[in-house]
């Protein structure tokens, strides 16, 4: 069986391609907003764990309390994820541009490889669940990235060599004409959607 089996329902192939090179970058209007408002619910979060620190030190000048170990778990985890997805954004905005980058002759997604995907390279490809992405498999494993932090990969875990999941959204294009244009060039380069597989 392929990469893709039972991960979606199949690739759904677009008419007009977009003019080629097609470039994307991460948003510079609605990501730093993103950023800072993530940085600051993580910062205030972890302020119960602060507090929960200071009194074990002794720099409070109270006893560390049941209702504030309770607190300061709890908002530790919130804090982390916040925390995470605010670095991860301003890692996206701070990248060498273009980011995203497709042609006639792959992809190059800063994001998820240190190298251009050749269309010759992908047998498979499909929408990601959610629609945050599109799925590529590849012939020859290899590694590529994925951040679980990252709008059109929330949630995900680390694909297995030879599956690359490339984020379409929260990109300066819109999502749906990175996705058909990701989509369309990898079919009309022989690659098929999981529901024409052989068996």
């Amino acid at each position: 069986a392929r990469q893709l089996r039972g991960q979606v329902t199949g690739a759904q192939p677009s008419g007009a391609l977009a003019d080629l090179p097609l470039v994307a970058n991460p948003s510079r209007l609605w990501l730093p907003p993103v950023a800072a408002i993530a940085l600051f619910a993580g910062l205030v979060a972890l302020l119960p764990s602060l507090l929960l620190l200071m009194s074990l030190i002794g720099l409070l000048g109270m006893h560390p309390s049941v209702e504030l170990t309770l607190l300061a778990l709890p908002t530790l985890a919130v804090a982390v994820f916040f925390l995470a997805v605010g670095s991860v954004v301003i890692g996206d905005l701070r990248l060498e541009r273009p980011v995203l980058t497709i042609d006639e002759h792959g992809v190059f997604d800063r994001r998820v490889s240190d190298a251009p995907i050749a269309w010759a390279e992908v047998v498979e490809v499909a929408p990601a669940p959610g629609g945050g992405g599109v799925l590529l498999a590849l012939k020859t494993p290899r590694e590529t990235r994925l951040s679980p932090y990252r709008a059109g990969t929330a949630g995900f875990r680390q694909p297995a060599a030879g599956l690359a999941n490339i984020p379409v959204r929260a990109m300066d294009r819109p999502a749906a004409l990175l996705a058909d244009t990701l989509t369309a060039l990898a079919l009309r380069n022989g690659a098929v959607p999981p529901s024409e597989e052989a068996a």
